[in-house]
């Protein structure tokens, strides 16, 4: 695989990316990324914000230009990036190249939804039923994980510091 230089978390909204993100990059010695912190910096305002301001697609435009940049950068890095990167060509790409590595956090719709109605409305919404809606997204957004070599890891109820140890063991 040759030597990592960004591993980018990624995972469907509540999948736990910011945490385990965080944790790793500390483990790693690494710095770390946010999407949702890097926009939020960048526009002082919040993703949710920004969707119900600009709409879906523009919000998405975003989040991968955060994704882009961040893998950009000359240093290592850990960079917890919004699920929607995944449906971006040029995102997926990036993705690829050479010193990157994916993990992506998979959970069930339903333990996602618990996580989503518990959060604290940094978040967008999407209808009536978070787990309709995240089970929707998996089901278009997890099939593309083979084309980008992602490692996929299961985080329904594990503790954070145990995905994180699956994380490490996927980089080598």
């Amino acid at each position: 695989m040759g030597a990592v230089e960004h591993v980018v978390v990624t995972g469907l909204m509540g999948a736990g990316k910011t945490t385990v993100g965080q944790r790793l990059a500390a483990r790693l010695g690494w710095a770390w990324r946010d999407s949702d912190a890097d926009i939020e910096t960048a526009t002082g305002s919040t993703v949710r914000e920004l969707r119900d301001r600009e709409g879906t697609e523009a919000m998405h435009a975003r989040e991968s230009a955060q994704l882009l940049d961040a893998l950009a950068a000359p240093v290592p890095s850990v960079v917890s990036a919004a699920a929607s990167v995944i449906d971006d060509p040029a995102a997926r790409v990036a993705m690829t190249a050479p010193g990157v590595v994916v993990i992506w956090l998979h959970a069930r719709p339903d333990v996602l939804a618990e996580r989503f109605e518990s959060a604290d409305g940094h978040r967008p919404a999407y209808g009536d039923s978070p787990a309709s809606f995240l089970a929707d997204q998996a089901a278009r957004r997890e099939p593309l994980l083979g084309a980008i070599g992602a490692h996929v890891i299961d985080a329904d109820g594990s503790d954070p510091d145990e995905v994180v140890a699956r994380a490490l063991r996927a980089l080598g």
